[in-house]
């Protein structure tokens, strides 16, 4: 029953977190905000590669304070346009963009892995030492991030050949 009842609350609190943000993805569509930042950003002149890179380390930062269901909500109604207006392969940028998300799984202070780490290790682990622990994963993660934004194929390739 405990168990139950604390499912319960964490769908409803995820169920409201997506009510809020499909009204706020709404109330941004319907104000225009979304066409005055794509205009903004378009009317700076920017490269290809550096609104990607611009949207990947908003999504780095965003992932060591928001989960990702939320940071997922808020971003993407800018994104999505911005990438579409950029003709940004989609499946490219999903890939970077799932792989910041897990990012924010490991990154302190809130990285909700760690946290569920320090739950199940024994008293006598610091989480200190789980931050330590988690950091070759997160330059793993970064140096994949780097190889995939620079060799779009690896992301791409499986994709491209099934739809053939």
């Amino acid at each position: 029953m405990k168990a139950l009842t604390g499912t319960v609350a964490v769908s409803g609190i995820i169920l409201f977190i997506i009510v809020g943000a499909t009204t706020f993805s709404q109330v941004l569509s319907f104000s225009g905000v979304v066409n005055g930042l794509l205009g903004g950003v378009t009317g700076l002149g920017l490269s290809v590669n550096a609104v990607v890179i611009a949207m990947l380390l908003v999504l780095l930062f965003l992932g060591c304070f928001v989960d990702q269901v939320s940071m997922m909500l808020i971003t993407l109604p800018f994104f999505m346009p911005l990438a579409q207006r950029y003709d940004i392969d989609l499946i490219w940028f999903g890939v970077l963009f799932l792989i910041c998300m897990q990012l924010g799984l490991l990154t302190p202070p809130f990285g909700l892995l760690l946290f569920t780490m320090k739950g199940v290790a024994p008293p006598t682990i610091t989480m200190h030492q789980v931050y330590m622990a988690a950091m070759p994963y997160i330059a793993m993660s970064l140096v994949i991030l780097v190889l995939i934004f620079f060799f779009p194929v690896i992301a791409t390739w499986l994709p491209a050949s099934l739809s053939r």
